[in-house]
């Protein structure tokens, strides 16, 4: 298959060859083998899947085996049937299912004299905790299943958590060791594949995790076990790093990887744009030993011009042979050239971090309608993970946490990594959140998004389209999702009694309200992610490099679950990167309507806002505003200066339908750019003006 890079540098490990099995490792993979498996890693009992079989755990003190477990289909190691096996606490599976002796937690170099003859490992593992279990769970189907041993939550170098899986996999009889998920590990694990007390595949001793705290599999790697030798003739693309401006000729450069077990000496390499015709094919002279990454630059550069492009680099032929794995041989990246110049008005989502037992959590509300106020462009919504959890958490809102959270109340702005912040979500201190919302609006994007459809209060039926339209270049893995949010939500009892902080400081606007505050008022709750089961988006709707002003819609259609308010539901809609680094999902605009005023089309929407005028601009004193209403409608104005500081606002109540004009004095503004939003009913639109005296 093709790799998608969406990161140019990665950290590899060397092809190990063996008389019994060979190894592959793919540490930025990104994706589970064969991406069978889409489960969030999460523990037994705390967010985990159902299906999953315990076997061993929780809290082993001593070293011990599970009870022998069926292969689920025909399996063979190094070429012998096995039809069961047992797992050790410490993270080794063995098919010697007669060993007695339990291998201890202390790792040693494979092959080891601890370790039973026929053993899968990854040595250095402890189910010593509450949380910490091996389990078990089939994927796919036949001929082509996989069985996982998943060593969910182990301690590993005696601090923090540690996730991993050794996957058995029907009919290939290959085998899997996913580097899964970690935080605060401080050692690593002896990985391999031991055939004998003489004879072992071993990719280390001491081989440290990779993956980082995302439950998903976005920042998982993998190694890939194989019976027999390596092949004399395999090359794997890796990777593929350009950097294109528009109009100038650029070379194209990245790494690959001799898998073979003969030297490199030579290969031919082309290359293609948007998958068009390959027309830059070239015999490359190079020597690579076996196992080892190299570095290439294509005698052919590329002269772009603006735009959004998939850029595919193919490698073949090696030493002029046939390669063994054809399958591993191109990689595709996407490339942003330039810009056209071309944005909409931002509106900014504001994701916070909130829980119902988080004593601070009623101040990060008060901050929340604070940056609401400031901005009103802005998009509020209320995740209830990051402090424990409460009856309003659902699963997306953990994997948001476990992904961009460090504590709560915390909050994300569209999903940005500011620089010198450790973390996506930030602290409130100092008005941040106020701050980089209001920045946020200022900065414009590249991709107007709307929601159109109908709801009906009969059944409770919702049938939406998420729709983007691009006015500027954007490339990448670029996403869309739906947030139901219900606002104003309240109960009684330990999920919804907010513990209060603040219950004894005067002058608080929670002051005197009670610890835990009954009947609390949560707002801007996230209720449920569209599409279900991807808290990501979906990612079938935008290309890679998508076509400007060309609309790419979802719909979504579903029932309102009956305990809501649907007077209180909105739908939040936006389109996001996604990237395995936390700290590249941006969100790059969205769009909130209420459930009951869900506009039909899309001109609904736009004959309002396609209307707005201002002239003249640039202007040194005086500036008119003009726009149409369709219905009468409550106006307000409000003009930021380029930091985001409010310097004029103005109510003009109620205006009658039809063509209005509003006269802007700005002669007491210093020169420079300015963002003037114009608030018609429910409708935010903010436009840039030029003061220059």
């Amino acid at each position: 298959m093709k790799k998608i890079i969406t990161c140019l540098a990665v950290a590899l490990f060397s092809t190990g060859a063996f008389a019994q099995y060979y190894f592959n490792s793919y540490p930025a993979a990104g994706i589970n083998p064969g991406s069978l498996n889409a489960d969030l890693e999460y523990p037994n009992g705390g967010g985990l899947t159902t299906g999953w079989s315990p076997i061993v755990g929780p809290s082993v003190s001593i070293p011990a085996w599970s009870a022998n477990q069926t292969i689920p289909f025909p399996f063979s190691f190094n070429g012998v049937s096995e039809t069961s096996y047992k797992v050790s606490s410490t993270g080794v599976l063995t098919f010697s299912t007669a060993a007695t002796s339990v291998p201890s937690a202390t790792k040693a170099a494979l092959p080891s004299a601890s370790i039973p003859d026929k053993s899968v490992c990854v040595w250095g593992v402890q189910a010593i905790g509450t949380n910490d279990y091996v389990l078990t769970k089939t994927f796919g189907t036949a001929p082509n299943r996989q069985h996982w041993v998943f060593f969910s939550s182990h301690a590993l170098g005696g601090t923090g958590w540690s996730y991993w899986s050794i996957v058995l996999e029907e009919t290939s009889n290959n085998i899997y060791i996913v580097d899964q998920r970690h935080s605060g590990t401080t050692g690593g694990v002896s990985m391999g594949i031991q055939i004998n007390s003489t004879t072992a595949a071993s990719v280390g001793s001491n081989v440290m995790p990779i993956a980082g705290t995302d439950p998903s599999a976005a920042d998982n790697a993998y190694y890939e076990f194989i019976q027999g030798i390596a092949p004399p003739d395999d090359i794997e693309m890796i990777s593929i790093n350009t950097n294109a401006s528009p109009g100038v000729a650029t070379s194209i450069q990245g790494s690959l990887k001799n898998k073979g077990s003969d030297t490199l000496q030579s290969y031919t390499m082309s290359w293609t744009v948007d998958g068009g015709t390959t027309l830059n094919t070239s015999i490359i002279t190079q020597q690579v030993l076996p196992g080892a990454t190299t570095m290439f630059t294509h005698p052919t550069q590329w002269t772009p011009n603006a735009g959004g492009y998939v850029l595919e680099v193919s490698a073949s032929l090696p030493n002029g042979n046939v390669d063994a794995d054809s399958a591993n041989n191109s990689v595709q990246t996407p490339v942003l050239v330039g810009s056209s110049g071309n944005s909409v008005s931002k509106n900014p989502l504001l994701e916070e971090f909130t829980t119902a037992p988080c004593q601070f959590c009623p101040d990060g509300a008060v901050e929340v309608e604070a940056a609401l106020a400031q901005t009103p462009s802005a998009i509020g919504v209320g995740l209830h993970a990051c402090f424990g959890s409460d009856a309003m958490t659902i699963p997306e809102a953990s994997t948001y946490c476990a992904a961009f959270g460090a504590g709560a109340p915390t909050a994300t702005i569209d999903r940005i990594l500011f620089p010198g912040q450790a973390n996506v979500a930030i602290s409130r201190a100092g008005g941040a959140w106020r701050s980089r919302t209001a920045f946020q609006a200022t900065v414009g994007s590249p991709v107007d998004v709307t929601l159109t459809g109908s709801y009906n209060p009969s059944t409770r039926l919702v049938n939406v389209d998420l729709s983007s339209n691009f006015v500027d270049y954007a490339v990448g893995d670029i996403r869309v999702t739906l947030f139901v949010v219900e606002d104003h939500v309240r109960g009684i009892g330990t999920g919804y009694n907010q513990v209060n902080a603040y219950n004894g400081v005067a002058g608080h606007p929670y002051f005197g309200a009670g610890n835990p505050i009954v009947n609390y008022d949560h707002r801007h709750v996230l209720r449920d992610v569209y599409p279900t089961n991807d808290a990501w988006g979906d990612n079938t709707v935008i290309p890679q490099a998508p076509s400007i002003n060309t609309p790419y819609t979802k719909n979504h259609t579903f029932t309102l679950n009956n305990s809501w308010n649907a007077d209180s539901v909105s739908l939040v809609g936006f389109v996001s990167y996604y990237n395995s680094d936390v700290g590249q999902r941006e969100v790059l605009n969205a769009v909130e309507v209420k459930l009951g005023n869900i506009p039909t089309t899309v001109d609904e929407i736009k004959k309002d806002a396609n209307s707005l005028n201002i002239y003249p601009n640039p202007t040194a004193d005086l500036t008119n505003i003009a726009f149409n209403l369709s219905k009468p409608s409550a106006v307000t104005l409000t003009v930021r200066d380029i930091t985001g500081k409010e310097v004029m606002s103005q109510n003009f109540g109620m205006l009658a339908n039809g063509q209005q004009k509003i006269a802007v004095n700005v002669a007491n503004l210093s020169n420079g750019i300015y963002f003037t939003t114009l608030q018609i009913g429910d409708e935010i639109i903010t436009k840039k003006i030029t003061v220059n005296k």
